[in-house]
């Protein structure tokens, strides 16, 4: 998902207290030294350096340094906690295979799918609470009975789980969907088409994170 990836664990930091929408970072050349002792240098996009930034703009800018500042602030297992968590991947196995303890991973390298990228973000406006995407509402038999209702036991399954089904505070979840709405704003989406403001004549509220992946093989919002 390239940088699409990054509110998964600016969430974490956000809730950590250890960071808010304010906090400011400084955006400039740095190496990271990875557990097994190799070093990463990450680059901006554009290769441009913007000196010290507001977190808020980090992430609408997709900044990629003090993006790994924030990773680096909260540790890899809070990032990698609150991504599987979001994602929907429970299997410890999955989550030591699919989130490898690299620097790297904070600018989504790594293998997700759509479906999963779209569980993660609905927690936002879901005030914090997991998603679990349902591919059938009901199954009605020939005479317009309803025989089976997927849907509705979802939600009973989630309503039953109570607070362990909050991934991060409302409060959190207000913050980042405010962030993600600076995306559109002045971010990295700012100058497609006034989108935000598309959206907003049609009464639909709006936020968005972009991510590229290497060689422009795939572009996400």
């Amino acid at each position: 998902p390239g940088s699409a990836f990054k509110p998964l664990y600016y969430s974490a930091a956000i809730d950590s207290r250890k960071f808010n929408a304010a906090t400011m970072i400084m955006d400039a050349p740095v190496v990271f030294t990875n557990a097994d002792g190799t070093l990463y240098e990450p680059l901006n996009y554009k290769g441009e350096w913007h000196g010290r930034v507001l977190l808020r703009d980090a992430l609408a800018e997709s900044m990629n340094v003090p993006s790994l500042k924030v990773l680096d602030g909260i540790g890899f297992d809070a990032a990698i906690q609150r991504a599987s968590r979001m994602l929907g991947v429970s299997d410890p196995a999955d989550i030591e295979r699919r989130f490898p303890r690299y620097y790297p991973l904070g600018l989504g390298i790594i293998t997700v799918s759509p479906l999963e990228m779209a569980r993660a973000f609905s927690t936002f406006p879901n005030g914090g609470r997991e998603v679990v995407p349902v591919s059938i509402r009901y199954i009605e038999d020939r005479n317009g009975r309803i025989i089976m209702e997927p849907a509705k036991e979802v939600l009973a399954k989630a309503s039953r789980k109570g607070e362990a089904a909050q991934i991060m505070s409302p409060q959190t979840a207000y913050i980042m969907t405010s962030i993600l709405q600076s995306t559109i704003k002045e971010g990295t989406l700012g100058g497609v088409g006034n989108m935000l403001d598309i959206w907003s004549e049609k009464g639909q509220p709006f936020a968005a994170k972009t991510g590229t992946t290497q060689n422009w093989s795939d572009a996400w919002t």
